[in-house]
């Protein structure tokens, strides 16, 4: 598993897994955002797809993550 701290959270990748669904073997790339009490966002990826996966990633992925997390604007 690797870890990466980015400037809000950390983005962290799992171990590569293989599902029923999906031929290629998986890995789970989860952003957790520092105040979110342990909340946070993931996606799945082919394993392949992340095998150079690296801070300037991370960094990229956090940043998408967080503008899907965060709520602009005022409450209604």
């Amino acid at each position: 598993m690797n870890t990466f701290s980015t400037k809000d959270g950390v983005v962290t990748l799992s171990k590569p897994y293989s599902t029923l669904m999906c031929d290629p073997q998986q890995i789970e790339v989860k952003y957790t955002p520092n105040n979110y009490h342990g909340w946070g966002i993931c996606k799945s990826f082919n394993a392949i797809e992340c095998s150079d996966f690296g801070q300037a990633d991370a960094e990229v992925f956090a940043l998408n993550a967080e503008s899907k997390l965060r709520i602009t604007g005022e409450a209604a």
